[in-house]
């Protein structure tokens, strides 16, 4: 198995227009900085609505956590819906619910509308119980999204052998209305359609801090009426205090040589699902192109690292976790992998909200999923444009209360602060 720059893998086929760095001084109406999902979506919005834009991206568009992702484009947060009834009632979990559903609608108008070539599938997912004490877990979602009025089916142990025969599953409940893409080839294509459309973007080119409505970076300068920073691995310099707000997550991703008929319908007897079990540092898995199984997951040791770990020793254990549940693919390859790292907050929601100093820059961190990006880079480009915008600060503010304050947070350290706020939502 090889670490390799997932840009080059023979997978991945990339049909990308260069962007030179940034070279000199300039100016315009709203300047997005990061190439992301949300900095992908702020961009469109805004130069559809005639703004003139530019976007600067210190890799390539893609290169960071969105390009890395599994490409899961699932309607529901990281955090179960019913913690959402929970914390907000009926009426409000609806709110923040349909807000990575708008997500998912954002992305999928996007591949219909300008035919954006990202291997998009029309696929079910399915949330796997691997213990008996987790099935009250699944029963507990499937009455929250009765009241929600969304649609799933049950699976009990029995049943879901006929749809997936993993050993050690002891219920499943399958969603639909889900999708799966390439998350670096919509990047690269919606990156080309925002060119013609008169985008200018800058890849190449990090930006070291923001000084009033100023960008600084390592060549030139942008000033801008408006800022909007949607990337997921923000300096300090920009702000101290917003960097506080957020963590990453990493996990690893492996893809498979491609399987046969067969070994497929071994996994998928009634065909593909995308997958993700009640683990805390889940597994999750799919198919993509060429039949090839893209399989991710992590280890406790390794989530919280603070640094890019390579080695291929976590995601071998979760190939390892994989093959001993499905005993008929043991013997299958995996070619390649990689790692990334899942911007997340101490709440699972993210932050899309106003600089507390400036009200001409605003912040989207925390998006954990492609959904949520989308929507949130959207969210505050609609901001820009129309101060009347329904205020989410409710949900998406800055200063909204989290599971373990800031001034905890201090004497905690940020690992232990955020790993003991995500135990808490999932455990309780």
């Amino acid at each position: 198995m090889q670490f390799e720059n997932w840009l080059n893998t023979g997978i991945l086929h990339i049909k990308s227009i260069y962007c030179p760095p940034l070279e000199k001084d300039a100016t315009c109406d709203c300047l997005v900085i990061g190439g992301g999902f949300a900095g992908l979506h702020a961009a469109l919005r805004l130069v559809d609505a005639g703004k003139e834009v530019i976007l600067l991206e210190k890799g390539i568009c893609g290169s960071g956590s969105s390009g890395r992702s599994a490409g899961f484009l699932t309607p529901h947060s990281e955090e179960d819906l019913n913690t959402l009834i929970e914390d907000y009632g009926i009426d409000e979990a609806k709110t923040v619910a349909g807000m990575p559903a708008g997500g998912v609608k954002l992305i999928i108008d996007a591949i219909k509308k300008y035919s954006l070539d990202c291997d998009f599938r029309a696929q079910d997912s399915i949330y796997l119980a691997l213990h008996k004490g987790a099935i009250s877990t699944l029963k507990y979602e499937m009455e929250t999204l009765k009241k929600l009025g969304e649609p799933f089916k049950f699976y009990n142990k029995s049943a879901l052998r006929a749809v997936h025969p993993g050993e050690g599953y002891e219920a499943g409940l399958r969603y639909h209305g889900t999708y799966g893409i390439n998350s670096l080839a919509y990047t690269q294509e919606l990156k080309n359609v925002l060119i013609k459309k008169g985008v200018k973007i800058y890849e190449g080119t990090e930006v070291h801090g923001i000084t009033g409505n100023k960008a600084i970076t390592h060549l030139g300068s942008v000033k801008a009426k408006n800022i909007l920073v949607c990337i997921d691995k923000m300096k300090t310099e920009f702000d101290k205090e917003v960097s506080k707000k957020y963590y990453h997550m990493q996990t690893f991703l492996s893809v498979s040589e491609p399987l046969s008929k067969n070994e497929l319908k071994s996994i998928f007897p009634s065909g593909n699902l995308m997958c993700w079990d009640s683990d805390l540092l889940y597994m999750y898995y799919r198919i993509i192109g060429e039949n090839r199984l893209l399989l991710g997951g992590a280890s406790y040791l390794t989530t919280y690292y603070h640094k890019h770990y390579n080695s291929p020793s976590a995601i071998n254990k979760v190939i390892a976790k994989f093959k001993k549940r499905f005993s008929s693919v043991s013997h299958i390859d995996f070619n390649y992998y990689w790692n990334g790292l899942i911007d997340v907050t101490k709440d699972l929601t993210p932050i899309a909200d106003y600089d507390p100093k400036n009200k001409s820059i605003q912040y989207t961190l925390g998006c954990a999923g492609l959904p949520w990006a989308a929507f949130c880079g959207d969210y505050i480009a609609r901001r820009v444009l129309d101060k009347n915008t329904k205020d989410l600060s409710q949900y998406l503010g800055m200063h909204r209360t989290f599971p373990i304050s800031d001034g905890l947070q201090e004497i905690l350290g940020k690992i232990i602060s955020f790993g003991l706020s995500h135990l808490k939502l999932n455990y309780g």
